[in-house]
């Protein structure tokens, strides 16, 4: 047990030491995205489903194969004949059995496997803006626990001097021990918000690197806040058509119309044509034959599998219709909230922190006078760290229902490659 309490001292420790000492990486909202286009693991796979959709359409273009068949009859052992094999009295028959598709089957197979192919690859663009959109958010995320962090430690920073200078005082009589004391709490307040903002910067780094498919390190995000394009503000939803999503419906759409043609087409009997040569040395050397073989009451067969096709085609039609209004609801949604976002980090950046600020100066200076008490500093002090807290809270909100809205890179998605 004691050997075990050792080792998790160490283990934490150990963490300490990484997140204090490690170097960061910079990186850029951009570098995120790229990574992410080729390395997530959720776009990776979805790029496997391409590759399997591209293997039904090789099989799709595959035409049923010729059947070679060889048989020997007519063999009597009490006359086995004399001489070569080819000489003895034995019906040997070889004969090949090439089946013809009608009703355009094989075009309307190629197209539901093309129009798979398509969809499959708008599935993967769609993944890579899924999977964007959460590696932008998880990017905001990241800095807004660093600014957390940062005024944390500038607040604990803060509250140490007092303290520090409080006992000061407080040993040269010129302060009580009740406001040393309190001064003294108040420090220890603040490195306890210290250690909890240094625990959400590390689960943000943790939550990003895995995103980015990379092991946990130490990494940072460089960017600035963002700016809110003015377009974005506009009430326009016909860019909804473009989402891969909605461009995936369709194509399944499509592939279902096809699928039924596809399905009212094997109503339409195959025929198989036989070329056949016969060698019976008793008859003849060489003989000639051909056949036609035609299934019967085909078309009475198909009834269940075009049942089953235009039920597709009814699912994905309704998938359509439920991708489209899920886009517009999503979009109306995200707007709504980056506007709110946007105004709500206005009133904090224009007036509620400007305001903390003077209170915080004037407490101080007033405390200085001697015509404030220590719990109204420490009360201005407070407000001012909840206001600047408030103020990255804001601006991250804001780039988060930024990173919902705006169009991400996209360019190529499905044909980009791992490194």
């Amino acid at each position: 047990m004691k050997k075990n309490c050792w080792v998790v001292l160490l283990w934490c420790a150990a963490a300490n030491v990484w997140a204090q000492a490690a170097p960061s990486q910079d990186w850029t909202l951009q570098q995120v995205l790229d990574r992410v286009a080729v390395a997530n693991r959720d776009v990776l796979a979805a790029r496997r489903a391409l590759d399997g959709a591209q293997a039904d359409r090789v099989t799709a273009g595959v035409s049923p194969a010729p059947v070679l068949s060889v048989s020997t009859l007519s063999i009597n052992p009490a006359n086995l004949g004399q001489g070569s094999l080819w000489t003895r009295p034995v019906d040997t028959i070889v004969r090949v059995d090439t089946p013809f598709e009608r009703g355009g089957k094989a075009a309307w197979r190629e197209k539901v496997a093309d129009l798979g192919v398509q969809a499959a690859r708008l599935d993967v663009d769609d993944v890579v803006r899924q999977q964007q959109m959460a590696a932008a958010q998880a990017y905001w995320s990241l800095k807004l626990a660093q600014e957390q962090w940062q005024i944390s430690r500038a607040n604990e920073a803060l509250a140490l001097s007092s303290s520090d200078l409080a006992r000061t005082r407080m040993a040269q009589g010129d302060l009580s021990r009740l406001e040393a004391t309190r001064l003294s709490v108040e420090a220890q307040r603040a490195a306890n918000e210290r250690d909890q903002a240094r625990q959400q910067w590390q689960a943000a780094q943790i939550a990003l690197t895995q995103l980015l498919a990379l092991d946990p390190v130490a990494i940072a995000a460089q960017d600035a806040w963002p700016d809110v394009p003015a377009t974005l503000t506009a009430n326009d939803t016909s860019s909804i058509e473009a989402r891969p999503d909605v461009l995936a419906a369709v194509q399944r759409v499509a592939q279902a119309e096809a699928a039924l043609s596809l399905a009212q087409a094997q109503r339409s009997a195959d025929v198989t044509v036989g070329l056949q040569f016969e060698h019976n040395p008793p008859t003849g050397a060489r003989l000639w034959g051909v056949g036609l073989s035609v299934p019967l009451g085909v078309d009475g067969r198909q009834d269940g599998p075009v049942t089953k096709a235009r039920l597709g085609l009814e699912m994905a039609q309704a998938d359509l219709d439920r991708v489209r209004a899920t886009a517009v609801a999503d979009l109306v949604a995200r707007r709504l909230a980056l506007s709110v976002a946007q105004d709500r980090a206005d009133r904090i950046e224009h007036q509620l922190l400007p305001q903390a600020r003077e209170a915080a100066r004037a407490a101080d200076f007033a405390r200085q006078q001697g015509a404030l008490s220590l719990q109204d500093v420490l009360d201005a002090r407070r407000t001012l760290h909840a206001a600047e807290i408030d103020a990255a809270a804001a601006h991250a909100d804001v780039a988060l229902a930024l990173a919902a809205l705006s169009p991400l890179s996209l360019s190529q998605a499905s044909d980009r490659h791992t490194p």
